[in-house]
């Protein structure tokens, strides 16, 4: 959500280290994300299922969405809840961010977040409710019954620390869903790691393994989480554009996204960004529009101390969303 001064002159890099100890850590990171490749690959060979609480795929913050959802190398706000638990590491003031999303088929997606680092890392926490509102209820012959409700929300607590050369961070998540008077909890975590090539460098490295819990269970129905492992580069130039590319994989569903974006400071107080997704495999387009329902836009302002954020994203017959994210440090 928050873009903040230009990238090279104003983002705030991890601290030289020495050599030894950079090594050693950058072995752990390794040895780190062998473990969590192991784990997917494991998954690999299980069935494709249908998956519960899907709410949790929907992106938050305008200015991730208007980039395409190439985020998991960039996260530096208090978005990173959503997106990469290591982006908030790079944290260096206190936060509060909103967002106010207009959803597909009338339902609306907000999200509030704060976050404060201190001298142990940076502490955040986040609210995020997708709100579908009421709908007829019919019987067996199409008499009106009442009406149905569905809300689904999840609270998240999360955590970010640099360790040597690395961000790595962490989130826990208590999600409930309800439809027609049930409801179904359970809770899930975020794992998170970002790497610059070296300090100073415009190039950084970001994985997030998102949404590992025991799933969720309506009734008598158990539907696994939607787990996903997402990897991302991005590439930041002396002229105010970042590029970013993401590669997501649901590790249950079996879907496949390459998430293209860039960002371009025009302005010290004005961004302009655009991305696309790219679904690979047999999947569905939403929009059935040609490929367009890929594309997205958006545009921040930076006024009064404040961040503003707008992001664009058509869904063909669906419709279009529209997202404004408001963020503030002090």
């Amino acid at each position: 959500m928050w873009s903040g001064e230009r990238f090279i002159t104003k983002h705030v890099y991890p601290p030289e280290q020495p050599a030894r100890k950079s090594k050693v850590w950058l072995v752990a990171a390794l040895v780190a994300l062998a473990w969590i490749l192991t784990m997917a690959l494991s998954l690999f060979a299980q069935t494709t299922q249908k998956t519960g609480a899907e709410f949790l795929n929907i992106p938050v913050g305008a200015r991730p969405v208007g980039m395409g959802g190439a985020y998991t190398a960039l996260a530096n706000d208090i978005s990173s809840l959503h997106w990469n638990p290591a982006g908030l590491a790079l944290m260096n003031q206190p936060e509060i961010g909103a967002m106010y999303s207009q959803w597909l088929l009338d339902s609306q997606y907000n999200f509030l977040g704060f976050g404060y680092p201190a001298k142990t890392g940076t502490f955040a926490g986040s609210i995020s409710v997708l709100s579908q509102g009421e709908s007829e209820a019919r019987g067996q012959n199409r008499e009106r019954t009442g009406s149905i409700k569905a809300q689904d929300q999840s609270l998240a607590l999360g955590y970010g620390r640099r360790i040597g050369s690395i961000q790595a961070g962490l989130n826990t998540k208590l999600i409930q869903s309800e439809i027609a008077g049930y409801r179904a909890n359970t809770f899930a975590f975020d794992l998170g790691l970002m790497v610059f090539a070296r300090s100073h460098s415009p190039i950084s490295l970001g994985l997030a393994l998102q949404n590992v819990g025991p799933g969720i269970r309506f009734i008598e129905q158990r539907d696994p989480l939607p787990l996903s492992l997402s990897g991302g580069l991005s590439y930041r130039l002396p002229v105010g554009i970042a590029l970013a590319l993401d590669v997501k994989q649901q590790l249950i569903s079996h879907k496949t996204n390459i998430n293209i974006g860039t960002e371009y400071q025009a302005l010290p107080v004005l961004s302009l960004r655009g991305g696309y997704i790219a679904a690979l495999g047999q999947q569905i387009p939403l929009a059935g529009n040609g490929g367009l329902d890929g594309i997205s836009g958006g545009v921040g302002f930076r006024l009064m101390g404040a961040q503003i954020d707008y992001a664009f994203k058509p869904f063909g017959l669906l419709g279009d969303t529209h997202r404004v994210s408001l963020g503030a440090r002090f």
